[in-house]
């Protein structure tokens, strides 16, 4: 399960990132972001975050503490799409968009954290 969601996690956040390098400019209006610049700057990070999922993903076995950073990471995009929500830069369709990431994102650190709260604590057959 761990590995899926991982794998599953960085499929979906390399999409986003591939997303918002290849078209900031139209994206940038229609979200209510500034600038071109940060959403490509936010969607090389993703293809890089992306990137460790997958290394993470492939370990055998998976390393508790690369899943924990993935959790942590995850639980952090979470925080700072509610903070940016809050501070109301974005427009509605943003603000959607936005919205339904976070919501996913906190999907995927919930199924990893159950998924390494198995590796580390297995349930007896």
């Amino acid at each position: 399960m761990l590995r899926a969601t991982l794998m599953t996690n960085g499929i979906s956040t390399a999409l986003c990132g591939l997303a918002l390098l290849v078209a900031p400019g139209p994206l940038a209006p229609l979200l209510g972001v500034p600038g071109p610049g940060i959403l490509a700057a936010v969607g090389a990070g993703l293809l890089v975050y992306a990137a460790g999922l997958f290394v993470t993903a492939a370990q055998q076995p998976i390393s508790p503490a690369a899943a924990w950073t993935a959790i942590v990471m995850d639980v952090g995009w979470v925080i700072g799409s509610v903070i940016l929500l809050e501070i109301g830069l974005l427009t509605p369709i943003g603000s959607g968009l936005v919205s339904l990431v976070a919501a996913v994102v906190l999907v995927f650190a919930a199924l990893q954290y159950r998924g390494v709260r198995r590796l580390t604590h297995p349930v007896a057959a």
